[in-house]
């Protein structure tokens, strides 16, 4: 399946080097005058959890690059690893000149359909969600790829597109846990990385934030108030375990078992680090949250506390 991957961020990045370790012909979709940043490739160091992968990695991933495209490229597959807040201006770019590839947004989402039924028809899209990714960070990039993703239609059904992408997936060894409600699984997932965001930028990163009972209390609490902003929006947070499981305890018993699984984890150590970027989603995400808490007459004072370590 040739494929496009949008942009040069951790995710993109870290996933075009699976993909194409995987014998993918893979293509990256630079700005328009930052192609030549690519020319010599890029520097991964990447801890890999996939079965019978080397686990630490520090290579060079020979990145194909282009800042444009034709129909006649024959895309079939374009990824979207890139902040919702950029999907818009990208869809409107490539959908007139993408032939009949299909979409797959991959990561942040808030608004479900919207933006992508401006530009494609139902047929053309879905739905996914990565369980890695990283910073860059003095000149290379610095992440985790776990063995698993995320994928879903919008409206939760078996189709047999979504059955193509997890067999593209597999071929890579990366195994995809199919939703079908995907947006739930992604909202419940924003919930928690908007609550660890504002409290690893506040506590001044992971490590005084592991040491900080009082720090990992306020997380669990903005966490929960942003789950009962999903239910209010429909969603059950705790169908979802991988994202929500801990937030069922008190906040005692969290702050132990999370200690516990993040201090003998140096990859999920690695794809927290996103947290702290402060070219990362939150900024973009919190008033965008609050518009959603607005229209629903839902006050979120937990949330609006630590406003400022949000806006970065």
């Amino acid at each position: 399946m040739k494929t496009l991957i949008v942009g040069a961020g951790t995710e993109g990045v870290l996933y075009g080097w699976a993909l194409a370790e995987a014998g993918y012909d893979v293509t990256h979709f630079i700005r328009q005058g930052k192609k030549a940043q690519f020319d010599n490739g890029v520097l991964l160091d990447v801890i890999d959890d996939r079965k019978g992968h080397k686990q630490e990695n520090k290579i060079k991933y020979p990145m194909k690059c282009v800042e444009m495209i034709a129909p006649t490229d024959h895309y079939e597959l374009i990824i979207l690893p890139i902040h919702f807040y950029q999907v818009e201006a990208a869809l409107e770019t490539l959908a007139p000149v993408s032939g009949d590839a299909l979409f797959l947004g991959f990561g942040t989402n808030w608004n479900g359909t919207e933006i992508f039924e401006k530009f494609l028809p139902k047929e053309r899209y879905l739905f996914g969600f990565p369980y890695g990714g990283g910073i860059k960070q003095d000149g290379q990039y610095v992440a985790y790829l776990s063995p698993k993703i995320y994928l879903g239609e919008a409206d939760g059904r078996a189709s047999e597109k979504l059955a193509r992408l997890k067999s593209f997936f597999a071929k890579a060894d990366i195994q995809s846990a199919v939703s079908d409600s995907i947006f739930h699984l992604l909202w419940t997932s924003h919930a928690g990385y908007m609550g660890v965001c504002a409290s690893l930028v506040k506590s001044g990163g992971l490590i005084p934030f592991l040491q900080s009972k009082a720090a990992m209390t306020e997380c669990h609490q903005i966490i929960r108030e942003i789950y009962e902003l999903c239910r209010l929006r429909g969603v059950d947070p705790y169908k979802y375990p991988d994202q929500a499981m801990l937030f069922r305890f008190p906040a005692w018993l969290y702050i132990i078992i999370f200690r516990f699984f993040i201090r003998n984890s140096k990859g999920i150590q690695r794809a927290l680090a996103y947290a702290t970027d402060p070219t990362g989603d939150a900024e973009k995400l919190y008033p965008t949250m609050l518009k959603t808490a607005q229209e629903l007459k839902f006050d979120m004072p937990r949330l609006k506390a630590v406003e400022s370590y949000l806006l970065k």
